[in-house]
């Protein structure tokens, strides 16, 4: 309606909790011998602890400038994901490959054509932090040293 507000828009989130395509292809892994993943979708896998620290850093500053002129400062839309990009087969690839895993099924690329869903996917839905960045000067960092540190993580 007008007012002031904050969104933050986010792709391609996972953890090392809940239901997401890491922990997928994690449990996947120990089921089958092959995957057939698709690789013409490209986009930036987010981990959600970098996520969220990042969005309390940035409320932090929105916080702590009670008193700015221009109330709106901070208002808008802006894209937070990790930076750099991968298609899910390569996503797949690298969860294989950083959670060090005993059996890796053999990874088939397959077409978006080839995996029907009932909701289209872009090709490419890479968002721009640039406008994030230059607001806060944060960022969520790349999402390969993001994963690694979530696999991390699940080995605790």
């Amino acid at each position: 309606a007008g007012g002031k507000h904050l969104i933050l828009r986010t792709s391609w989130v996972y953890g090392s909790r809940g239901h997401n395509f890491m922990l997928t292809m994690l449990r996947l892994a120990k089921e089958r011998d092959e995957l057939r993943i698709v690789d013409d979708q490209i986009g930036a896998p987010t981990w959600c602890r970098s996520l969220a620290e990042v969005t309390a850093q940035a409320l932090a500053q929105i916080y702590a400038q009670e008193g700015v002129r221009d109330e709106n400062a901070f208002t808008g839309t802006y894209h937070l994901t990790s930076s750099g990009a991968v298609s899910w087969c390569g996503f797949a690839t690298a969860i294989f490959d950083e959670a060090d895993i005993e059996r890796k099924p053999a990874l088939v690329p397959i077409s978006t054509k080839e995996y029907p869903t009932p909701a289209h996917r872009p090709a490419n839905s890479v968002l721009s932090n640039s406008k994030f960045r230059q607001m806060f000067e944060l960022n969520v960092g790349d999402w390969l040293g993001n994963l690694r540190l979530c696999v991390e993580e699940l080995k605790r």
